[in-house]
């Protein structure tokens, strides 16, 4: 503990001392008491490492919809915030390539039987959705890209068209 908390703490009345001369004296007892008064406690049992924290308390059979609505959510907001245009070039190719990325594996998943078996027509119908929106977010952003060439200041508009083509060698290595 920080010696100026502690004496703050003195200094307040929230913790008892006395100071005999210059330095203040804390009996066992008062120190123990003001310890315990503060004392912090799990509100629950810790939950079982088998247990997913996100899906705490939902069925397995509702997992999978509760997961593919909230990628389709996610897709949605990160579409927004490529098409607003406060939001910065750099930011959007940020989320653009976690769009990517999450699309990768979206198709993993439904193109392998083993994973994709289970899934109910709606589940498949969401995580479709969400992948079409994923798709989206790439192409906002190479609208954005296309926008900023025709309205940037002359002397940025190399720097956009080199980030247009960088964006378009990486869109087709993914491919």
């Amino acid at each position: 503990m920080d010696v100026q908390t502690v004496r703050r703490w003195i200094q307040s009345g929230r913790l008892r001392a006395f100071k005999p001369g210059k330095e203040y004296r804390v009996r066992e007892a008062d120190l123990e008491e003001f310890l315990a008064a503060r004392e912090v406690r799990p509100k629950g049992s810790a939950p079982s490492p088998l247990e997913p924290s996100l899906f705490k308390g939902l069925e397995e059979e509702r997992r999978t919809p509760v997961l593919a609505k909230a990628l389709a959510t996610q897709a949605a907001a990160w579409l927004r915030a490529v098409a607003d245009s406060t939001t910065d070039l750099d930011t959007a190719l940020g989320i653009v390539t976690a769009a990517a990325d999450l699309e990768n594996l979206l198709s993993i998943i439904l193109g392998d039987e083993e994973s994709s078996k289970g899934l109910s027509g709606e589940d498949l119908g969401e995580i479709t959705r969400a992948m079409k929106l994923l798709e989206d977010v790439s192409a906002q952003y190479s609208s954005r890209l296309d926008w900023a060439i025709k309205h940037a200041p002359p002397d940025e508009v190399e720097k956009h068209r080199r980030r247009k083509a960088e964006f378009q060698r990486a869109q087709s290595r993914a491919s």
